[in-house]
């Protein structure tokens, strides 16, 4: 596994990051969807979202409720990771995934470990006194996964990326842009306030000034959500660090070669 720089070194092609695993093929944030990334070449990073059971156990969720994902009904934080892993998180997507449940966090990590980068995007519902418990927790699993060189913190809680820097303060991390809260605000300022190297954004909200700014304070911009060649194909040729891809493994031949 290659050297991994936040900001993709000159005359190098952007890295290709699979959101959620690869999430157009196999249920989103699942072992499936995983083993399926770290399968495919030219993949340097997994996407995940990281949420807290009500046992303080971090588990490999995106929405703050079970419903949309998985035979659960309710907040993720009301149950014991014991009782989501109860729950079949594969059906909705096809049949044939009914066998695939909520990882945790541990889980996922332990399983990447050695085969590519993994982006942690810390989902912050909660209050801002449960944030540091939240992120010991995310930090320990990685800690004790061994793969503390290996992962980039980010969120668009950036409370959350300033405490992953004040408990861990040689871990990369990145803020993702909320066009409603951070409107007008530069990159680097949102980036400098939370100890950030990495700035996120929506491709929709990207604009012209945000990569000149990110340029200028030498930040990584990393894109999403890109599915289409033609897509890719334009961040490439604006130089962008990072494409996030829901189908990774049909973007990386084009961004990085076959």
């Amino acid at each position: 596994m290659k050297p991994y720089q936040p900001l993709c070194p000159a005359g190098e092609p952007p890295y290709v990051i699979a959101h959620r695993g690869i999430s157009a093929k196999a249920p989103e944030n699942t072992m499936a969807a995983f083993r399926l990334a770290t399968g495919t070449p030219n993949i340097n990073m997994i996407e995940l979202d990281v949420r807290c059971s009500h046992d303080g156990t971090p588990v490999v969720i995106h929405d703050r409720t079970l419903q949309r994902t998985t035979t659960g009904n309710g907040a993720v934080r009301s149950y014991t990771v014991d009782e989501l892993k109860k729950f079949d998180a594969g059906s909705w997507f096809h049949p044939t995934f009914s066998q695939e449940c909520i990882p945790t966090l541990l889980e996922v990590l332990s399983f990447v470990r050695g085969k590519c980068w993994v982006n942690v995007e810390l989902k912050g519902e909660f209050l801002v006194r449960s944030h540091e418990a939240f992120v010991r927790g995310v930090l320990e699993n990685v800690r004790e996964s061994g793969m503390k060189d290996q992962v980039l913190y980010s969120s668009f809680t950036h409370e959350l990326v300033a405490s992953v820097r004040r408990l861990e303060p040689t871990a990369k991390t990145g803020v993702i842009y909320n066009f409603y809260r951070d409107f007008g605000r530069s990159p680097s300022k949102l980036a400098q306030r939370a100890g950030a190297s990495v700035f996120v954004c929506a491709r929709r909200e990207l604009r012209r000034s945000m990569i000149r700014d990110v340029r200028q304070h030498s930040l990584a911009l990393y894109v999403y959500t890109l599915n289409s060649v033609q897509d890719a194909s334009k961040m490439v040729e604006l130089e962008i660090d990072g494409i996030i891809s829901d189908n990774a493994d049909d973007i990386a031949p084009v961004v990085r070669g076959s």
